[in-house]
């Protein structure tokens, strides 16, 4: 944010001077509490940019303010997928907690031993790392109401991240049964099958969730890596080569972009991706050691 624009924030006027942008309009109008301005300003800007995640973590915490808490809570999921740093991670993860918190003592008074009840306290299990806790209260609100939307999500989820795969492949494909544009559930499960070495059943589900996430390049970082193993290069190419655009930071992707020309016979543009995974590598390693 600009200044002047910060100034007038500050002063608590209706317009922000020198044409703001977009997400400075819009977290100008959140502070002043003006929720419909901020949301109509802030879907603007992620219009022009879907991955500009400062605007997705302030419209998920205006459509808190409106009692909008589906809505909010996709947006959160998007800006959690889509985050390219640990800061912005953590801002989804506490506005999450925060919300579900919130939620959550609203049900405890009205609706105690519900299925939304055991999935918020799941939950805020899950961001306290209290996974094996987590997992009871998700399957506890299964019991309450079986055919709940996205709860066999959450628990496929919680197993991939415990590398329980057996068990996180049935619960996704039970999620993607009853929803199977749901674009986290087909990451998840495009990853799963991907691990136990099955990459050309990966395939479909990680094709269905960039379908569902263009902008989220964990789905595209493993979709390449599926073509990759079944030695469709081209393909794979295509992927690591946007992800390197959007996140150009990414360690990783230049590494399996440096692998990938060196085998295709581009040994110049092997060097350059080698040589910046090095320095992405090196500057890392010095910022960790500075105090």
């Amino acid at each position: 944010m600009t200044v002047l624009a910060r100034f007038a924030v500050l002063l608590g006027t209706s317009y922000v001077l020198f044409a703001a942008s977009d997400i400075e309009q819009g977290i100008a109008a959140f502070r002043r509490r003006d929720f419909a301005a901020a949301e109509a300003a802030l879907r603007r800007s992620l219009l022009r940019d879907p991955k500009r995640t400062e605007a997705r973590l302030y419209l998920s915490r205006t459509l808190i303010e409106l009692d909008r808490i589906p809505e909010a809570l996709e947006q959160l999921e998007k800006a959690a997928s889509d985050a390219g740093d640990a800061e912005s991670r953590f801002q989804a993860g506490g506005i999450l907690q925060a919300l579900a918190a919130r939620r959550l003592a609203d049900l405890r008074r009205s609706a105690p031993g519900s299925a939304e009840a055991h999935e918020l306290d799941g939950r805020r299990l899950e961001l306290d790392g209290r996974l094996a806790d987590a997992l009871a209260e998700y399957r506890a609100a299964v019991r309450k109401d079986p055919e709940r939307a996205g709860i066999q999500y959450l628990i496929g989820n919680l197993l991939w991240r415990q590398r329980e795969m057996a068990g996180a492949e049935s619960a996704l494909r039970m999620e993607l049964a009853r929803n199977p544009f749901h674009g986290m559930a087909n990451l998840r499960l495009g990853q799963v099958l991907l691990q136990n070495d099955q990459a050309e059943a990966s395939v479909a589900p990680l094709e269905r969730a960039v379908q569902a996430m263009p902008e989220a390049m964990p789905a595209r970082r493993d979709l390449g890596k599926a073509f990759r193993k079944l030695g469709r290069n081209a393909e794979a190419l295509a992927q690591w080569a946007r992800v390197a655009r959007a996140q150009p930071n990414d360690d990783q992707v230049h590494f399996l972009l440096g692998n990938l020309y060196r085998d295709l016979g581009r040994p110049e543009d092997a060097q350059r991706e080698l040589k910046r995974h090095r320095e992405i590598l090196e500057k890392r390693r010095v910022s960790a050691a500075e105090p």
